[in-house]
Order: C-alpha cells, then sequence, then structure tokens
C-alpha cells in the first residue's frame, strides 16, 4: 500500500492572534518556535507578528521580542519570506526595543534592507521617538530633517516628536522653525502637537506665546494645563502658574500629581494655590 504524503505543518494564525491577545506570550512564542522555518506555509503572518509584538510592547517583554525577531530573520533567509519589511511590523519592533532602553537594537531594524529601501513615514517617526525617549533629542531632530528632505508635508506624528526634541535640547529657534511648519500644513495640530508647543514657550520663558498656543487650542486636558504650568514654573513665573492653577480648578479640570510635583519641586509658594 502506498504511502500518503503527510500533509505539510502550518501555524495557526488565528490560534497566535488569540494568544497574543489574551497576554499569553509564553505559549504564543512556543508555537512560533516550533513551527518549522523553511517554508512560507509554516511562519506566521504579519498581522499575527505585529498582535504579538503589541502585546509584548504593553508588557514591555523584550526577550519575547527579541526571540520573534530571531525567528522573522531565519523565515527570509530560509525561504525568502521578509516579513522584516513589512513596515507595520518594523514600526512594531523598533517601538518595543525603545520603550526597553534598546535604541541600538530599534536603528538596526529601522535600516535593515540597505538606504535604497523607501520607508513610509510611520516607521521614521517611530525611530525617532525611540531616540527621543532615550534621551537622544538631537538624533531625532537629525532624523526629523531628513524626512523633511523626503516627505515635504509631514503629519502631527512627526510634528509632536521634533517639539519635543526642542524642548529637551531648550533650542527655541528650531522649535520656532517646527511651529512655522505645523502652521504651514495641510492637517490641522491635535492636541498632542500643541501641548509639545506650549511646553516649549513656557519652558523657554516665552509666556506670551506659550498663552497665545494654549488659548488657541479648540481642547485642553489635564496634559495641556500641566505643561503650561511646569514651563511657566521652571522660569520662575510662580504668580502666573499659580493663576493658571486657580483658573484650571474652577473650570473643574481637577489636577494631577504631575501638576503638584511640577509646582512643589521648583517652589513652595504652589503650596498656596493648593
Amino acid at each position: 500500500m502506498p504511502l500518503r504524503p503527510q500533509p505539510r505543518p502550518r501555524l495557526h494564525n488565528s490560534t497566535l492572534k488569540s494568544l497574543s491577545k489574551s497576554g499569553k506570550l509564553d505559549e504564543a512564542l512556543r508555537l512560533i518556535e516550533s513551527s518549522p522555518s523553511k517554508s512560507p506555509a509554516t511562519a506566521p503572518d504579519a498581522e499575527a507578528c505585529a498582535l504579538f509584538l503589541h502585546s509584548c510592547i504593553s508588557r514591555k517583554a523584550l526577550e519575547h521580542g527579541q526571540r520573534l525577531y530571531l525567528q522573522l530573520l531565519l523565515y527570509r533567509a530560509r525561504s525568502n519570506q521578509d516579513l522584516l519589511s513589512n513596515p507595520r511590523l518594523k514600526s512594531k519592533l523598533i517601538t518595543l526595543f525603545s520603550v526597553c532602553g534598546r535604541v541600538d537594537e530599534a536603528r538596526r531594524v529601522f535600516e535593515d534592507g540597505g538606504e535604497d529601501v523607501d520607508l513610509p513615514e510611520s516607521v521614521w517617526v517611530a525611530m525617532g521617538i525611540g531616540y527621543s525617549r532615550n534621551g537622544y533629542p538631537k538624533e531625532a531632530l537629525f532624523l526629523y530633517y531628513e524626512m523633511v528632505s523626503r516627505f515635504g508635508q509631514l503629519d502631527n506624528f512627526a510634528f509632536s516628536m521634533a517639539l519635543k526634541a526642542c524642548s529637551d535640547l531648550g533650542d527655541l529657534r528650531i522649535g520656532r522653525a517646527v511651529h512655522a511648519q505645523v502652521v504651514k500644513a495641510t492637517e490641522d495640530p491635535d492636541q498632542v502637537v500643541n501641548n509639545a508647543l506650549v511646553r516649549l514657550y513656557s519652558e523657554d520663558g516665552c509666556f506670551e506665546e506659550a498663552i497665545r498656543v494654549f488659548n488657541e487650542m479648540p481642547q485642553r486636558n489635564v496634559v495641556s494645563w500641566n505643561s503650561l504650568i511646569g514651563g511657566l514654573v521652571k522660569k520662575d513665573g510662580v504668580f502666573e502658574a499659580m493663576e493658571a492653577f486657580r483658573i484650571m480648578q474652577g473650570k473643574g479640570m481637577g489636577f494631577s500629581w504631575v501638576t503638584l510635583t511640577e509646582g512643589k519641586t521648583h517652589s513652595g509658594s504652589m503650596d498656596l494655590a493648593i
């Protein structure tokens, strides 16, 4: 009796997605690593990998992400299936390595494929945020300059990344240039960009500009008030900060521990407002 060919083992992407969504990363990783890596049929798909990495990011599960990265390298080497060229997976890997303080690994993922790879803006922003998050604001701004050169018009994610880097460097001149690009952009600035502008101007002592941006914001949240109050206090604008704090309470915004910490760290006078 002739032997029938055995069916090729497949990785069940639906199971992998379910495990990733429920945070069962050990089980999900075992499923990935137990599948042969010589055939595209046994490789996880991009959506399943993205869900797995999303769960890794929320839990800062660096080792799990590193092991998936290794598997993706193996899939590429053995079957020519290059999931690492997927922009969504690139961004997720960069973000994971960045939140875990592994900037060099994030940069390695970003540069994978060489200069000829046409990466979308989202991947560049992920790398820029990674630099900024880990205390490399100059590198974040250099990346921003490259993005302006490549893409021309940028989105709010890029603007907020660049403005944070300017604030961290205390570079008001470049910050104003970024603000000018925000004004010229076709997309209206969102709350994150406006908060970053308030922080930039208030921390550099440009109170009038900070308040103007603040007053022109369509919506304000606790972060908006924290940005204004924190910047005022850092530049010895204690009385202005106290007044802003009172207005914040009067509008029913409440306050966060960041608001109180900013005030109490830089001046005991804020106790009067509390």
